[in-house]
């Protein structure tokens, strides 16, 4: 399938080549098979003059099995052709191909070439107007990138497309004719792109309105109330046993002489310092629970007119204190 035809390439220098069949147990047999089809096809068109058939057929046996030998014939094909830009960049690959296989005779043929067809090289050289607003080219389809803008372009002799776009332009695209290679490089200037008013301007980006405010909890406000409210309770607790201790001293009266006292003397000294005892506990536990009410109703958040505020109040009654509100 390497052999390249000596029948068919009279003007060129016969290359050698070892004929590379696969085993038939291979996975892709069928399109070995293909490929060594087209390739004979390829060869039969060439003796027939039928160059353009032949350099396709070839194209399609590299591309179905890539050998050597098929893309040197390729390379000759498309040289006889006149595409020798192709050519010369398939001679080029095709050098440093056989010099990877260490098959020197293939890589000084294709370097021999390949040098030859330099002067024949037909260029281009990209010019921007004034205004560079391109962000893409293409030649023939082929995205160019854009470290290659401005370097030469090596094209066979012909007809070809460059199309350039950016972002909200509109696609131009132009047909240019080639001519056969010379010391010359030809220019081509690229047309300005203009606004594509089918795509609706984007509106200016604004940054983010900033979330919001978390609604406010009343749950500490409500608490503080609580609290106060219990700390009140607890005054008053204390008040009405402070009023009871000082009762039931004044009912000692003459029962107890100095430490000594009879039974309901005593009994009442015992009442009066329990209430008494009571009392204090009683007054401190409410001067703290008020304090901390107070803390935390200052601290909360501002509680709407319309929720409920528990209230406690203490007024002094008969036998004691009367303790009333809403908890």
């Amino acid at each position: 399938m390497d052999l390249v035809s000596t029948r068919a390439l009279t003007t060129c220098a016969v290359i050698s080549v070892a004929v590379s069949v696969a085993p038939w147990a291979r996975a892709d047999e069928s399109n070995e098979q293909k490929a060594e089809r087209l390739f004979r096809e390829a060869e039969q068109r060439f003796d027939k003059g039928e160059v353009e058939a032949a350099c396709n057929a070839w194209s399609d046996s590299l591309k179905l099995s890539p050998k050597l030998g098929t893309l040197l014939n390729l390379a000759l094909c498309h040289e006889t052709v006149g595409r020798v830009a192709t050519a010369w960049s398939e001679f080029h690959r095709g050098a440093a191909w056989a010099a990877q296989n260490g098959q020197r005779d293939r890589q000084e043929f294709a370097h021999a070439h390949a040098f030859a067809l330099e002067p024949k090289l037909p260029r281009i050289i990209l010019q921007f107007s004034t205004e560079r607003q391109i962000t893409t080219i293409e030649i023939d389809g082929e995205p160019l990138p854009e470290p290659e803008w401005a370097l030469p372009h090596y094209l066979d002799p012909g007809d070809h497309i460059i199309a350039v776009s950016a972002p909200g332009k509109k696609r131009k695209a132009i047909e240019i004719h080639v001519l056969p290679g010379g010391v010359t490089a030809q220019t081509v200037v690229l047309p300005a792109l203009e606004d594509d008013l089918s795509i609706p301007p984007q509106a200016p980006l604004h940054p983010k309105p900033p979330p919001p405010p978390p609604k406010p909890s009343y749950t500490k406000r409500y608490v503080g109330y609580g609290v106060t409210s219990a700390g009140v309770v607890a005054l008053g607790v204390g008040t009405y046993f402070g009023l009871r201790a000082i009762g039931k001293r004044d009912d000692i009266g003459s029962r107890c002489v100095a430490t000594v006292c009879d039974a309901e003397g005593a009994e009442l000294r015992d009442d009066a310092r329990s209430a008494a005892t009571v009392s204090t506990v009683a007054f401190g536990v409410g001067l703290v629970t008020v304090a901390a009410g107070v803390y935390l109703v200052v601290t909360g958040k501002t509680v709407p007119r319309e929720a409920p505020k528990p209230a406690a109040w203490v007024s002094p009654g008969p036998g004691g204190v009367v303790i009333g509100g809403a908890f």
